[in-house]
C-alpha cells in the first residue's frame, strides 16, 4: 500500500508579523476558492502527494474513506 495525501494547493506567502497582510491573504484565498468553485476550476487546485518519507500510516486514513474504498 502506497500512502499519500490529496490536498488543495492554494497558498500565499505572508509576513506573519503583519496581521493586516495575513488577513488580506486569508480573504484572497477565500476569494480564490470561491472563484474556483464558481468557474468549475477546483480540480486544478487539487494535488496528490505521495508519502515518500513514510511518515503516514494506515491509521491516518479517515474512517469514512475506509468504509467507501474497495480493495483492488
Amino acid at each position: 500500500m502506497r500512502l499519500g495525501k490529496i490536498k488543495l494547493g492554494m497558498e500565499y506567502v505572508v509576513d506573519l508579523d503583519n496581521q493586516s497582510m495575513v488577513e488580506e491573504a486569508k480573504g484572497c484565498l477565500f476569494e480564490d476558492l470561491m472563484n474556483a468553485v464558481k468557474y468549475d476550476e477546483l480540480g486544478a487546485a487539487i494535488d496528490i502527494e505521495e508519502d515518500v518519507n513514510n511518515v503516514l500510516s494506515e491509521k491516518d486514513i479517515p474512517d469514512f474513506l475506509k468504509s467507501e474504498v474497495q480493495e483492488d
